[in-house]
């Protein structure tokens, strides 16, 4: 990371983002990557057959694939999402994430 006084790198690629956090076999573990005004950006490492069982989150949320494909489930419904996927989820809404292979995903907590 770079840091300056009107800014902050966090990463050059996406790669940068998945070399800083290895995945840990079996294991789900979320990284604080960077706390802001008004906003919380994190990185879930998730192993292959991981799940963060539904839960939910007290403000609204960007969830994006860095690297991997999970499936993220909400209202009855599932979304296959691999490198570059992206959903918007509003505060309050049950959620849940399981990792068909082993993934890197960037949580934006927005509030």
């Amino acid at each position: 990371m770079s840091f300056a006084t009107s800014h902050l790198l966090l990463a050059a690629s996406a790669a940068d983002l998945v070399a800083a956090h290895p995945i840990e076999a079996g294991r789900v573990r979320p990284h604080r990557t960077l706390d802001g005004d008004g906003f919380k950006i994190r990185t879930l490492v998730m192993d292959a057959e991981t799940m963060l069982r539904e839960h939910k989150a007290p403000v609204p949320i960007l969830v994006t694939v860095i690297s991997g494909r999970i499936l993220f489930r909400i209202a009855g419904v599932e979304y296959d999402l691999t490198a570059g996927g992206a959903i918007q989820v509003a505060a309050s809404e049950p959620h849940e994430l399981e990792a068909l292979e082993p993934a890197h995903v960037l949580l934006t907590l927005m509030g």
